[in-house]
């Protein structure tokens, strides 16, 4: 399918096309039900990847609706599509029946399912409870994962550098930014061979390694690091993206701290405007998101 292709690639707002002609076609005939929660699945998470996050809301709802009438809110397929939607910036408030959805279909497949499938439900999970500062239950939810899924440099390299990636996210929480560092560039060196230097997966690992980096000190690596991020995000979301944005209010800081002033004004300016525009576009950037675990592996669902 076109979509998932252009998925892979990263041209999210063109994969979105191509998954509303797919259901536009779809739903003119009679395909089954399980196809269409596949088709809003994948139309949701090329638009949550596109910064369009109302539009991902809306069919990661149409998606649930129906795979609770085929499958069943016990089922997989159902856990899989609430991990997908709580990550998105929308979805604020109480995360408690989110984060028993996901355990409890942890615990239900940890005999019997797919290890892959657990993993991506516990990356989803930890990160909702590292944002609630409930380390110790993301520490374990994520080596569970990792320990469950030990074939996966060979088979899915993408989804261990996600592991790998969450791990990182939480050691930069606990302060521990010596392992973080190590844990964002296996993560990095991962993503690279899976999907080259240009791609826009690598913008999230660069700016959590140069934001480390600053953390421990190391001024000139966080520099080089952030400057790098901004370049692959220019490159692949276009400088207007809110990603940007964000990796330019870090690389801002160290430019400072580098007392490398002016340079840190002209960038921390540019910054603010995209938050600007990006503000009137309702985007974000740089948000959790499993559209790389579940799409960009030899394992497309």
């Amino acid at each position: 399918m076109a979509g998932k292709a252009l998925t892979r690639a990263g041209n999210y707002a063109a994969a979105a096309q191509a998954f509303r002609r797919a259901l536009a076609a779809a739903e003119g005939t009679n395909v089954g039900e399980v196809k269409l929660v596949e088709l809003y699945d994948a139309l949701a998470m090329a638009y949550a990847e596109a910064g369009q996050y109302s539009e991902s809301e809306h069919e990661y709802r149409r998606a649930l609706a129906l795979a609770e009438r085929t499958e069943g809110r016990q089922s997989l397929e159902y856990a899989l599509l609430v991990a997908g939607m709580a990550v998105l910036p929308t979805q604020i408030g109480n995360r408690e029946p989110v984060i028993e959805i996901l355990s409890q279909a942890i615990a239900a497949n940890r005999g019997t399912g797919s290890a892959r499938e657990r993993a991506i439900l516990g990356v989803c999970l930890a990160g909702i409870l590292v944002d609630g500062k409930r380390y110790v239950e993301a520490e374990s939810v994520l080596l569970e994962a990792q320990s469950g899924a030990a074939g996966l440099k060979t088979i899915d390299p993408i989804l261990l550098a996600e592991l790998l990636s969450g791990l990182g996210v939480l050691r930069f929480d606990q302060r521990r930014y010596s392992e973080s560092v190590d844990l964002y560039l296996e993560s990095l060196r991962l993503f690279e061979r899976a999907m080259g230097d240009q791609h826009p997966s690598l913008v999230a690992q660069l700016n959590n390694l140069g934001l480390s980096y600053f953390k421990l000190g190391r001024l000139n690596d966080a520099e080089l690091t952030l400057r790098r991020a901004n370049v692959v995000c220019g490159n692949t979301l276009g400088e207007g993206h809110a990603t940007c944005r964000a990796v330019l209010g870090g690389y801002a800081v160290v430019l400072r701290k580098l007392n490398r002033k002016r340079e840190a004004k002209a960038v921390a300016a540019r910054s603010k405007q995209i938050a600007r525009a990006s503000q009137s576009r309702n985007e974000v950037g740089l948000t959790t998101s499993v559209t790389t675990l579940r799409t960009k592996s030899n394992n497309v669902r």
